[in-house]
């Protein structure tokens, strides 16, 4: 009973042993059968595969692997020969991102992926009854094939991003096609021309081609993509991407003829930040500055303050805006705008001034002196003055009136011409006093007889002077009214000239 169970045991030990030698030897082919199943449950609960005959047959069939075929085919490979003595090298770009735009160094910088299409005949493998169709690859492999050696000849700076390894990638299908793909980083020109600037357009390109071969040797061309967004709208903070252009030309160098391709992108600028720091500032600026004329001919200082301000807040605001501009040899739009206005606003301080020179305050002219021989002599007692009702003169009673006239007549003894401190500040006195330094100062007693009969004078040509006076005045009023409807005119149509312009389409 015992040699039996034993026996049993050893059978069953040899079933599992062989079970598991045949594991041993099918398990590739196995674990390729589980890749082709799907699972689904069956009405007792359990799971069972769904068989799809076509993976079934592939994964049973006696295929090369990708390592036997990379052996095989690298075995007599040589990179330095041309496949097929002249080879056409399909090209496609997707534009990733467009980082920036420089207007101080005229060039632009973005992200893209550039695909490259040839056939070698050398790398076809179809013969070989591969498992896959096409290699995918890395970029150490693509160091060992021949390739096209194409560059972008126009770029500033061209770098392939390496995070965290370089971003190439190869593929390589059954019948010696090559695929080729980069994600490179390029910084390219631009050409600027900023007559229209801030509603001017730019231009961008960049091209590619081969940098050793020509086209008895290499053909490079565009595929049907061509160059293409990765996202439909692409922005910057100040410009807007229009259109991509693709442009294939040949060129002709020393060595032949070369294929170049070339993308082209069109960006136009977006004005509503110069709008909003220059032109809208400089409208208020202007109006800040007509506010003068309305002030009238007696506040010179305030209207003098108003312009110089107006003045300076528009050179400010100038420096400002070009300070990230370059040095261009032309005149920009925004020249012209900011010029204009500063124009305006300094036409204005002179029709201020025009204004101040009409309303200033003349001093009354001094007495001409007359010479010692026209001087009468002073009576020893001179006549009482009688008053007349129809004379226009005053004359001075014997007895003076004020301190001023007992001043004066205190004079007659004094024959040093001496007026003692805080008198002058009367007209009357200043007057008389400018007849001190006249050529008859040397005699005393004629002096304070002219500086009494000119203190106690009214002149009669009081009234002529007076309307000298208010015509000035009525100048200046006339001169301030047409410069409020003038200068609102004149800028209304600069604006429309300015405008029609400048903003007109090419």
């Amino acid at each position: 009973m015992h040699y039996l169970q034993f026996l049993s045991l050893a059978v069953l030990l040899l079933m599992c042993n062989a079970r598991k030698s045949v594991y041993r030897r099918n398990s590739p082919s196995l674990r390729r059968l589980t890749r082709n199943y799907d699972w689904e449950v069956d009405e007792h609960g359990a799971l069972r595969p769904i068989i799809n005959p076509a993976k079934v047959e592939r994964a049973t069939k006696n295929c090369a692997n990708d390592s036997f075929i990379l052996g095989t085919i690298m075995s007599n490979y040589n990179r330095h020969k041309i496949p097929g003595g002249q080879v056409e090298v399909s090209v496609e770009v997707w534009v990733q991102e467009i980082t920036t735009i420089s207007d101080i160094t005229s060039d632009f910088q973005l992200d893209i992926y550039i695909y490259e299409t040839w056939h070698d005949p050398a790398l076809n493998y179809a013969f070989l009854n591969p498992c896959k169709y096409n290699l995918s690859l890395n970029s150490v492999l693509l160091e060992k094939l021949w390739t096209p050696n194409s560059c972008f000849i126009n770029s500033k700076t061209a770098d392939i991003h390496k995070s965290p390894f370089p971003n190439i990638f190869l593929m390589i299908y059954a019948n010696g096609t090559v695929w080729t793909n980069y994600r490179l980083k390029l910084q390219g020109p631009c050409i600027m021309d900023l007559t229209k600037f801030p509603f001017d357009n730019v231009t961008c390109s960049l091209t590619f081609e081969s940098f050793n071969y020509n086209t008895d040797e290499v053909k490079m061309d565009w595929s049907e993509n061509g160059v293409q967004k990765m996202r439909d709208k692409m922005e910057l903070a100040d410009y807007e991407l229009v259109d991509i252009h693709k442009i294939r030309n040949t060129e002709e160098y020393p060595a032949g003829y070369w294929h170049e391709l070339t993308m082209s992108f069109e960006f136009k600028r977006r004005a509503g930040w110069y709008i909003l720091q220059a032109y809208l500032p400089t409208y208020l600026t202007i109006c800040i500055s007509w506010i003068s004329f309305a002030l009238g001919s007696k506040a010179i200082p305030a209207r003098t303050m108003l312009g110089v301000n107006s003045l300076l807040a528009m050179t400010f605001q100038f420096g400002n805006i070009i300070r990230n501009l370059p040095r261009v040899s032309y005149v920009k739009a925004i020249d012209v705008w900011m010029l204009s206005c500063m124009t305006f606003v300094f036409c204005s301080l002179l029709e201020l001034a025009w204004v101040g020179y009409l309303s200033r305050e003349e001093e009354p002219t001094a007495s001409k002196a007359l010479p010692c021989s026209q001087v009468a002599p002073k009576p020893a007692h001179p006549p009482p003055v009688q008053q007349s009702a129809n004379s226009t003169v005053i004359r001075r009673q014997k007895q003076p009136k004020n301190e001023e006239e007992s001043a004066l007549l205190s004079l007659r003894d004094n024959d040093y011409g001496y007026i003692p401190p805080g008198f002058g500040l009367n007209g009357n006195l200043a007057s008389a006093m400018k007849s001190f330094s006249s050529s008859c100062s040397c005699e005393p007693t004629n002096v304070v007889n002219m500086m009494l009969d000119e203190a106690e004078t009214i002149p009669a040509s009081t009234s002529s002077s007076l309307s000298r006076k208010q015509r000035r005045e009525i100048l200046a009023h006339k001169i301030d009214s047409v410069s409020v409807f003038m200068f609102p005119f004149l800028f209304v149509l600069f604006n429309i000239a300015y405008w029609q312009h400048y903003l007109r389409v090419n």
